[in-house]
This record gives structure tokens, sequence and C-alpha cells, in this order.
């Protein structure tokens, strides 16, 4: 380490620490990510091509890490909805999962096996070839050949509006012939 890195690094740790706290408004977070400033710029300060541009690589590190403490927050909070969000059982997906089963049961059976490697047990396609003893392609194929008709058995009882997630938003049954139960 250089002594100039010492210095500057001394001469800005309150302004440092003062601009990280406008941006977080915590005091013992500003002083943790100022922390984490400091490890980086010490350990890659070997990487500034311009000794030159320190002090704005300093706070050009200060703004990433600021940035990656938000992105880490905002990462949690939809991770702990989407956890609750998948174990909740009033869903429109879980009420309608039980309703696939005939339709499952109707395909022919090697098209039913694969839909239940490949969608129930999640199981990958490479897999599924090799379970099945045939190509790789031959396992892509018999899924997708698969899902259409899934697809095209349900829709002849049931219109079923999903989100660009997959999750089902909404579903009206039709009059059909074929008995769904």
């Amino acid at each position: 380490m250089s002594k100039e890195v010492l210095e500057v690094w001394n001469d800005m740790n309150n302004r440092l620490t003062n601009f990280v706290k406008g941006k977080v408004k915590d005091p013992d977070l500003s002083k943790d990510i100022v922390q984490d400033v400091f490890l980086k710029v010490f350990t890659k300060f070997d990487t500034l091509k311009s000794k030159e541009k320190l002090v704005s690589w300093i706070y050009q590190i200060a703004r990433n890490e600021i940035i990656s403490h938000f992105r880490k927050i905002q990462f949690d909070s939809h991770s702990k909805e989407i956890e609750a969000e998948q174990f909740s059982d009033d869903t429109l997906t879980s009420e309608l999962i039980h309703c696939l089963n005939p339709f499952i049961n109707s395909l022919p059976e090697k098209y039913k096996e694969a839909i239940i490697l490949a969608d129930i047990k999640n199981v990958s396609q490479k897999e599924i070839a090799q379970k099945l003893n045939i190509s790789y392609s031959g396992a892509k194929s018999r899924v997708q050949r698969g899902r259409e008709m899934l697809k095209s058995s349900y829709e002849e009882c049931c219109t079923i509006s999903a989100d660009v997630y997959g999750d089902v938003i909404d579903y009206k049954v039709k009059k059909c012939d074929k008995s769904c139960d």
C-alpha cells in the first residue's frame, strides 16, 4: 500500500462517512459501508489505472456499495414476499393443481410420463432422456408435445389466464362434454 492511499483515506474518511450517511440515513450502517469501501480500496488498489483519480475512484466504490446495500434489502424483502406467496394455500394456481391430474392421466403414456417427470418432479430434460432411453432432442419434443396436448385438453373445459410468470390470475369453467372429475 502506498503512503498516498493512507493519507487520502485519513483525509477523506469523515467526508466519505457523511456522504454515505446522507444516502442511507443510518449512522451505524454508514460505518459498515465505509468499512467495506475501505477494504475494497486497499485490496483493489492495484487495479486503479490512474492514481490521480484516487478520490473519485473511492467515491465510486462508495456509491456502488450503497447501491449494493439497497439491492440486497430489496431482494431480501422480495424473497420473503415470494416465499409467503409460494406457501400460501389460497392462490389460484394451487387451487387448480388438483384439477390437472385427470387431464394428465388422459394423455398417452409416453407424454404423461414426460410431463410428470419434467413438470411435477422437476427432472431435467437431459435426465428424462437418460431415464426413458431416448435422445435429448426426443425428450425435449416429448415434453413439449405433452404440454401442448395437456393445454389443448384443459382449454376445452377451462379458460385460464396466467401472468408472465405462469401463475394463474383468473379462470373460468366452460361447459364441455368431458368429465373433469
